[in-house]
């Protein structure tokens, strides 16, 4: 191959070096065999009590302005929104980090809960609503941290 169309392909080729990306979803459902997890995800948009949200949401022709971005948010200051029904199927593999958001000890603060790394069975666990795994997710909501199509994380998403 000549040195030309090496750079040709390269160029059009995906970059190696691209960051990885978070994308919330809501967890449908999840399929462990061997180790590892299919999981069918409802990808949602969340926005959360911040300028740049506001601004974000107002960008994306979701409310007029600001103020109104700060009228419809629920008490807890963070606002979900589904606005593409299409589920997608993604595996984990040996590597992925799963994350749950257990509080550390009894009648902790929300603002003490952070996500801790757990295994793939109590994640699922916890998903499927054992509460001897951790509190059942609200609505199954999960952060990915994604790189490419390979899923280096899955949290679940406190909502307080």
């Amino acid at each position: 191959m000549n040195r030309a169309l090496a750079l040709v392909l390269l160029a059009l080729a995906p970059s190696a070096l691209a960051a990885p990306v978070t994308q919330y979803a809501v967890l449908k459902a999840a399929k462990v065999q061997t180790g590892l997890m299919t999981m069918t995800l409802d990808y949602i948009e969340v926005f959360y009590d911040s300028p740049e949200d506001a601004a974000r949401a107002v960008e994306l022709g979701y409310y007029p302005n600001a103020r109104a971005f700060q009228a419809a948010l629920p008490p807890s200051g963070v606002l979900a929104r589904n606005v593409n029904p299409q589920l997608r199927t993604l595996k984990t593999d040996a590597r992925t980090v799963f994350e749950l958001a257990c509080p550390e000890k009894p009648g902790a603060e929300s603002s003490d809960i952070v996500p801790t790394p757990v295994s793939l069975t109590r994640f699922v666990s916890s998903w499927k609503g054992n509460p001897a795994a951790c509190w059942p997710f609200a609505g199954g909501v999960v952060r990915l941290r994604l790189d490419g199509a390979r899923v280096l994380k899955v949290s679940q998403v406190y909502f307080p």
